[in-house]
């Protein structure tokens, strides 16, 4: 029976570490550089909690299972694609607006924008680099002791089961690391995103939730494809890296065009 290396045991743990260094360090660099506040940081990550976690995870689980219709349409990887980027960008962006709106009236400075989208970020990377690493860390010395069928104790169908062994036997140490280095670009996305809601809502213009979406959805297509085995590792990657570049240079041009503009609170 296959067991689950040390190398693949090390690049869990790198995950972890890398995500755990990139969260304190970019929080520590916008606190003194940025000086955002705490409150724009809480909204963000309770958007992403309420939006994200919960709404959307209840549509998933209604058309992926509740409906045979849609469950048996989105089989076809096009199509599950679609759909999933289209759900991340609409229950994300409009979420973003809910929170910059409504729940932020007296804070949309720049940095409160940066601020947000941290937090939004941030509780992304904890859920998918930190938690979702120690859970795999665990499993694995479970699986290597010969705990974790038992633990398991037929609570996942033969398939899943294999699938998750597989995963655990058969994941090289590189794939950890890229899953711990891509959080980087992802969070700047949300940064940036952050920003394009914020800008649309000091402006009174809602189209630019549409903007969001769009490059949501676009953004979080290829990963999905790469789910269905139809895209691969690398060029998801390549693809994440140029969003992460692109939202940077969003990000400063925002700075520069708006950051002492935005300075000034805005009317309720």
């Amino acid at each position: 029976m296959p067991t689950v290396s040390s190398s693949t045991l090390a690049g869990m743990f790198l995950q972890i570490g890398i995500v755990l260094i990139w969260l304190i360090a970019v929080f520590v660099y916008a606190r003194k550089r940025e000086r955002i506040g705490m409150k724009p940081v809480l909204v963000g990550a309770a958007v992403f909690l309420l939006f994200s976690q919960v709404l959307e995870k209840l549509l998933h689980v209604y058309m992926l299972q509740l409906n045979p219709a849609s469950a048996a349409l989105l089989q076809n990887g096009w199509m599950y694609a679609v759909y999933g980027a289209l759900a991340a960008g609409i229950f994300e962006e409009l979420g973003r607006y809910v929170g910059l709106r409504w729940w932020l009236k007296r804070r949309r400075s720049f940095s409160d924008g940066i601020a947000f989208g941290l937090g939004h970020g941030g509780f992304e990377a904890l859920l998918i680099g930190v938690v979702g690493g120690i859970q795999s860390v665990v499993m694995a010395l479970m699986y290597n002791a010969g705990t974790l069928q038992q633990s398991l104790g037929g609570k996942l169908p033969a398939e899943a089961a294999d699938a998750l062994v597989r995963q655990l036997t058969g994941t090289p140490l590189s794939s950890f690391l890229l899953a711990g280095f891509e959080r980087i670009p992802a969070m700047l996305l949300h940064v940036a995103l952050s920003l394009l809601v914020l800008q649309g809502v000091r402006a009174s213009r809602f189209r630019y939730v549409g903007y969001a979406i769009a490059v949501h959805a676009l953004v979080d297509f290829f990963p999905a494809l790469y789910q269905k085995q139809m895209l691969s590792l690398a060029a998801v990657e390549v693809i994440l890296l140029a969003a992460g570049i692109g939202s940077l240079l969003y990000i400063r041009h925002v700075k520069r065009t708006y950051g002492s503009a935005w300075n000034e609170r805005p009317a309720d």
